[in-house]
């Protein structure tokens, strides 16, 4: 269960300075001794809107049980400088960095733990690859096949089309083309340039033998939970030290009737997960 909003919390909205410009983000911070800080790492274009409320909720859940917790925008998304074709998964990865630095210098903490959902916990499994300070990594719901994550964002485009104009007058492959001229292709309202088609379509997370040290919770968020596919399987047994485990929920990273103000079953599972780490420390 979430613990209750006992504990007295600060919220800080700031920027932070990276050589890319600056990046708008909020800081959960408890009151007191804190625990290992997390850095979150949040979904692709509009799936980051329709799962806001829910990163808010569980950063204040987490700053309640005593872990300071940075949000923030990536370059050229909400107010954070640049604009959204000019992001790419490499400058995701390095706004990640950011923020990792960040929020040590901030807690003076050695180490931190990533957050990610979706594209956001992909990119979270990317930097954890290469930093010796991330300690626990929380992967809901990664998008592990970046090829086709990216094919269904084309579609998206084509159902766009169907519905104002009847019919489809440039395929996926016309799409892909128009990115290679140095165009645009729009997905629902979110300009896609092509360094982040194409960086995000050659991501393979269960291709190979991870290298992060550390502890991996990975969650299958789904109304059907108890079969998590082949393929996340195969990721949680290419760590060293992982849990796989499933969250019965509704996809609140779409549009859906449901107001999601809170994931209970997957803040429950995250919560214990992240109980059994503490104490084996």
């Amino acid at each position: 269960m979430a613990p209750e909003l006992a504990v007295q919390t600060l919220e800080t909205p700031l920027f932070m300075e990276t050589p890319r410009g600056s990046l708008f983000a909020i800081l959960h911070e408890p009151s007191g001794d804190a625990r290992a800080p997390f850095v979150f790492c949040h979904p692709f274009a509009e799936e980051k809107l329709w799962t806001h409320r829910v990163f808010v909720t569980f950063a204040r859940t987490l700053a309640a049980a005593g872990h300071p917790v940075l949000r923030f925008d990536y370059m050229g998304n909400g107010d954070s400088d640049g604009t959204f074709t000019e992001s790419s998964l490499e400058s995701a990865l390095a706004d990640v960095r950011s923020g990792i630095d960040y929020v040590r210098a901030r807690s003076g903490a050695s180490h931190v733990n990533l957050l990610g959902l979706r594209l956001g916990a992909t990119i979270a499994s990317l930097v954890a690859e290469s930093a010796t300070d991330v300690t626990d990594l929380v992967l809901w719901a990664p998008i592990v096949d970046g090829a086709r994550y990216m094919q269904e964002l084309l579609r998206v485009n084509l159902s766009t089309q169907m519905a104002v104009h009847k019919e489809i007058r440039h395929d996926r492959e016309a799409l892909v083309q128009q990115m290679q001229d140095g165009r645009t292709v729009n997905v629902d309202g979110y300009e896609m340039a092509l360094p982040m088609y194409s960086q995000v379509s050659a991501v393979k997370l269960a291709g190979s033998q991870r290298r992060h040290a550390g502890r991996c919770l990975i969650v299958n968020v789904d109304r059907q939970p108890e079969r998590p596919s082949p393929e996340l399987q195969r990721l949680a047994s290419q760590y060293g030290d992982a849990t796989l485990v499933g969250a019965k929920e509704e996809p609140f990273w779409k549009e859906i009737p449901q107001f999601y103000q809170q994931a209970p079953n997957l803040f429950a599972i995250t919560l214990d997960w992240l109980q059994g780490a503490n104490q084996a420390r």
